[in-house]
């Protein structure tokens, strides 16, 4: 197991009232779209789940603070480690800047009649291991970094003296994680509720019936161009596209049909305007529990910059 494991714990324990209150919605009335905008893309316009969501600025920030509070504990043991941290991969050029996912699927035109469904430059081929995650790892290293020796735990309850010093609860990826989310068991990035929020937002939105009429008029569009998909998560997600690294011909034909359907029949904006909806639902049916989400992202950004700033 490598000593670097970054990852976010659940802390849907923190706000029980959140999941009742999710619970008791799914008898929900749809709520009601006040402006429906006319676009092919909303990568550029902001959700109201925005603010309570790590963004890629912050999940970077966030990233470097660990990695760095990481080789300044490992240091106090004696040892110099420069964590072999994954920061954000290359995103599309369109791709939107105050959140991780598009949620709509691709929507650049431009985009998707020279890559398709693939990303922008095509799927870059696996790099090479950096010096850190090929450097030979102590066992020493590994009971400083994780609290623990044993291979079958991520974690461990430290207690070890390695050189004098006193190996702190879950090693120092565990003092990482509490110095940046305020307990060794804190989310790193998104805590669970605001995933759950996330998602149930996002299958609300496209099984409401104004996106699904939206699809269907999608999928009556493509069908017309010689094409057989029931939405435009369909076809993005097509298996086919996946077994290349550039797209094929037919992937070229299949997502410049696609980026005409969704314009024809203003798809995007309708499901933006329906999505956007169900967000502001449930931020307001979980107004506490979402405060303390969008707090709790703030501490932990001030606390990523202290960390930066040592």
């Amino acid at each position: 197991m490598p000593l670097l494991l970054i990852g976010c714990t659940s802390a849907a324990e923190e706000h029980p009232e959140i999941n009742s209150t999710m619970a008791r919605e799914s008898a929900r009335t749809p709520p009601p779209v006040s402006a429906i905008p006319k676009i092919d893309s909303a990568n550029d316009k902001s959700l109201p789940l925005d603010p309570y969501l790590v963004n890629p600025r912050q999940l970077s920030t966030i990233n470097k603070a660990y990695a760095k509070s990481i080789s300044l504990c490992m240091a106090r043991f004696g040892f110099a480690y420069k964590p072999p941290v994954e920061f954000p991969g290359p995103r599309d050029s369109d791709a939107p800047v105050t959140r991780i996912d598009g949620r709509y699927g691709h929507q650049n035109a431009r985009l998707m009649m020279k890559w398709g469904y693939h990303p922008e430059g095509g799927v870059l081929a696996s790099q090479s291991s950096s010096e850190a995650s090929t450097r030979k790892i102590s066992p020493d290293m590994v009971v400083a970094g994780r609290g623990s020796s044993d291979p079958r735990k991520a974690f461990g309850p430290g207690g070890q003296i390695i050189n004098g010093k006193t190996v702190p609860h879950h090693g120092c990826m565990g003092e990482a994680v509490k110095e940046l989310a305020g307990s060794v068991d804190g989310a790193l990035y998104d805590p669970q509720i605001a995933i759950d929020v996330k998602l149930k937002t996002l299958n609300e939105a496209q099984q409401d019936d104004r996106t699904k009429a939206a699809f269907a008029k999608w999928s009556q569009c493509m069908k017309v161009r010689g094409f057989t998909y029931k939405d435009p998560l369909a076809a993005g997600g097509d298996p086919e596209w996946r077994k290349t690294s550039e797209p094929t011909a037919h992937e070229l034909k299949v997502a410049t049909a696609d980026a005409a359907c969704r314009h024809k029949n203003n798809v995007v904006g309708i499901w933006y305007a329906v999505d956007s909806s169900y967000q502001e639902k449930v931020i307001a049916s979980n107004a506490k529990a979402m405060a303390r989400v969008k707090t709790d992202l703030e501490s932990k950004m001030r606390a990523a910059m202290r960390v930066l700033a040592k």
